[in-house]
Parts: structure tokens; C-alpha cells; sequence
């Protein structure tokens, strides 16, 4: 699969549409065509989305000839709330420019077979001293400075080159991280490449003991944190999607969390994993094939909690650190619940998705690991208006966009890895 290279995809579109332009396109001296603005950009999509009836399918073909084809490969995409059928790639926009949230199968079906994950115990918690000493390091301006450089990419689309770009920029950010470590911090760190253009990124703790457990009949299962980084316009793929919320702030929630670790010198006993997942926003795509490879060379995970939205809050409502309800671990939710009571100043509660709707987490669950989604309020009440828009900024009026509220979720992250990770003394 190509790149969406943006810039250089408006050369039929130029040539074509004398209703936009009535003069020849300007050239670069690579032939490329050039267009001054990305405002120029938009009002050519939005031109071309009016004298198509809306339909993201038919400019998609126009403004990209030579992926068109892709266009009319057959996926198996499950609408949340709905069963499995089969559609088409094309088929992705329409159903996003209608507001609705599905997984895409295709390629996974064999992994999504809905299995019951084994039920566990949970430890009692025993970390408070040192959690406690990680969340003081926490910084709502690390955050903040994080969030304007990734909404700063004009969009984050999986398929795009600012979605390639962004994930680099997100990769580096890590790396000056783990740059900073003290010596005895072990970590190591990768790009997961996939089957579209952006990667995935995952930073590693490796156990204090070393990669394999000291003893051959102990598993040592991973216990992995996650957020999405990319972000999508539901109008079309190629408009702005500054994406703050969906889910920015869940990347730089964990991005804080981590370097809150790092920072402190953090020695598990078990393998603990930062998951950047790519292409949620096309299908949970990114993590269903982490998860794939995770399965085929048995890599045990113990426990996966995904943070998607940390960060709005209405004008006029108590935030609410919520945990997702349905899809998901219950008895790891709960334990969850009552780690982030003790270990965060919010008030914690729960709430409800429709029947297979919720996001990376899901790649999890399905394939039998115990899973766990925490998002910033009820879906069904408080969610962020802005999201799959150009609007999904940091700067909303009357302060709704909260990175106190974050916050409270990298606190949750924190004791999460902590208290199932371990802590070598």
C-alpha cells in the first residue's frame, strides 16, 4: 500500500476541475504539483465533496487514481452494535462520514473468536510509597507542550504521510526519554510496522531479572498500557483532524506516565509495555495485528488497560475517571476502580458502551487477555462533540479540555504498571 502523500495528490484534481481553478497548476521543479495553502487544499475537497453529493468515495478516487483500486477491496467490517458483514475498503469512509464506529476483521478473523479470558487474581496493593513517589513526578506542562507538537501534524490519518510523520515525531519523543534513563533503567524500543503506512510504537521495561524469567517454568506475562495516535476526520481522511482528544490526550497520558517511570528508575519484575497503536480509527487495525503476532509467537500478557480520551469535561460536570463496563475484563475492572480511588483524587465510576463497540482494547479481549478500557466520562452523556472533526483542539471554550483531568488517568497508569509489574527493591 502507498503513501498518501497529500501534497502530490492534487494533480488529476487541478487538471480536472476548471470549476476550481481557470489557469494551469504551478509546478515544482519535481513535477510536482504544488499547492499554496492546506486551506487551498481544503477548499478543493470540499468543491469536489459538494459536486459529488458528499460521497468521500468518489473524491478519494479522484484525488488518489493510483490506490483507487484499493478502493473496492472486499473487508469484513463489524459495526459496533451490529454483526460482521462484508463491505468494502470505500466503504470505511461512508461509514465514518456517518458518525459509526466498526472493526475491521478482514484479516483477523480467526484471532476475533470471542474467546472467555481465564479468570485471575489480582494482587492486594503494596506499591503506595512508591507509586505515589512516580505521580509527584507528573507534569500537566509536559503534557501540554507533548499535545501541541502532535496537533500540530495537520492530520494524523494512518494512510497519510502526516500520519507517518507523526509517529516519528512520537518515536523520538520516546527515545530522548529513554535517552535520559538512569543506567540501571532497562528499556528497550520499537517501531511495529504493519500492513498501511503508519507504525506502531512500543516501548519496553524489561524485567529487572532479565528478558527470560529466572526460572524456566515461570511465565512472565506483560502487563501493557496503550492509547491510539492516530487521528481521523469523519468527513473526509485528508480534512484537518488536530484529533486533541481522539485521542491525543490519551497518547501524551501515557507518554507522561512513562516518562514518570523512567525518570524514576522504575525496575519490574515482569515485562511492562507502552503501546502507541496506529490505524484505531481505520478499524482497530494496529492493535488486532499486535495482537496477532503477540498470539502466534505466544507472548503471555497478564493485564492491558487502554486510555482513549482522558481529557474533556463539559462546562458544568464533575470529572469522572470512567471505566468502560461492557467488552472487557470485569473483575480487572474493578480492581482497576478501586486502584484509581486510591491513587487518584478524582471521583471513579463506570459506564456502558453499546455491545462490541470500545477501542484497542478490544484486540485484546477478543483473543482471551484480560482487558480494560478507562476513558474520560460516559459515552452516552459527556461525550467530546469535537471529536472526528477539525475542532478537536486543546484550546475549547470554557476550559473543557482538561489536562488536570488527564492527569488523574496518568496516575491511574502509573499505579497500574506498578502494582502488576512489580518493583524490584
Amino acid at each position: 500500500m502507498r503513501t498518501l502523500t497529500a501534497l502530490y495528490a492534487f494533480l488529476p484534481v487541478l487538471f480536472a476541475s476548471a470549476a476550481v481553478f481557470d489557469q494551469p497548476p504551478p509546478q515544482d521543479v519535481l513535477r510536482r504539483p504544488t499547492v499554496d495553502t492546506l486551506t487551498d487544499r481544503d477548499a478543493i475537497i470540499e468543491s469536489l465533496l459538494a459536486t459529488h453529493a458528499g460521497d468521500p468515495v468518489q473524491v478519494m478516487r479522484l484525488l488518489d487514481p493510483e490506490n483507487a483500486s484499493e478502493l473496492d477491496a472486499p473487508r469484513l467490517l463489524q459495526v459496533f452494535g451490529a454483526e460482521a458483514v462484508w463491505m468494502t475498503e470505500g466503504d470505511k469512509l461512508r461509514l465514518r462520514q456517518q458518525g459509526l464506529g466498526f472493526i475491521d476483521l478482514t484479516d483477523h478473523q480467526d484471532l476475533h473468536a470471542c474467546h472467555v479470558s481465564a479468570e485471575s487474581t489480582w494482587p492486594k496493593l503494596q506499591y503506595q510509597e512508591k507509586v505515589t513517589s512516580v505521580t509527584k513526578l507528573l507534569s500537566k506542562d509536559e503534557m501540554k507542550s507533548n499535545l501541541r507538537n502532535l496537533t500540530s501534524f495537520y492530520n494524523r490519518y494512518y494512510r497519510s504521510e502526516f500520519g507517518v510523520k507523526s509517529s516519528r515525531w512520537l518515536y523520538n519523543q520516546i527515545l530522548d526519554i529513554i535517552s535520559t534513563a538512569p543506567p540501571g533503567v532497562r528499556l528497550s524500543l520499537e517501531t511495529f510496522t504493519h500492513t498501511f503506512p503508519q507504525p506502531s510504537v512500543i516501548a519496553r521495561f524489561e524485567p529487572f531479572f532479565g528478558r527470560s524469567s529466572p526460572n524456566p517454568s515461570i511465565a512472565l506475562p506483560r502487563i501493557i498500557v496503550g492509547a491510539h495516535q492516530d487521528s481521523a476526520n469523519y468527513r473526509f481522511p485528508l480534512l484537518p483532524a488536530p484529533g486533541a482528544d481522539d485521542d491525543g490526550s490519551g497518547t501524551v497520558t501515557i507518554l507522561e506516565a512513562f516518562r514518570a517511570l523512567v525518570q524514576s528508575g522504575f525496575a519490574p519484575e515482569r515485562p511492562v509495555e507502552f503501546h502507541w497503536y496506529a490505524g484505531e480509527e481505520g478499524g482497530i487495525l494496529g492493535s488486532q495485528e499486535v495482537v496477532s503476532e503477540y498470539t502466534q509467537l505466544k507472548k503471555d500478557v497478564g493485564a492491558m488497560i487502554q486510555f482513549d480520551m482522558t481529557a474533556y469535561v463539559p462546562k458544568g460536570e464533575v470529572p469522572i475517571v470512567t471505566f468502560i463496563t461492557t467488552d472487557v475484563d470485569p473483575n480487572l475492572t474493578s480492581w482497576t476502580m478501586a486502584l484509581a480511588e486510591e491513587y487518584s483524587t478524582s471521583v471513579v465510576g463506570g459506564a456502558k458502551l453499546i455491545a462490541g463497540a470500545g477501542s484497542d482494547h478490544m484486540s485484546w479481549h477478543r483473543a482471551g487477555f484480560p482487558a480494560i478500557f478507562a476513558a474520560e466520562g460516559d459515552p452516552f452523556r459527556t461525550f467530546n462533540p469535537y471529536a472526528h472533526t477539525s475542532e478537536d483542539k486543546i484550546d475549547l471554550a470554557d476550559g473543557e479540555f482538561s489536562f488536570e483531568h488527564a492527569l488523574e488517568f496518568a496516575k491511574v497508569a502509573v499505579g497500574f504498571v506498578v502494582e502488576l509489574g512489580g518493583w524490584v527493591q
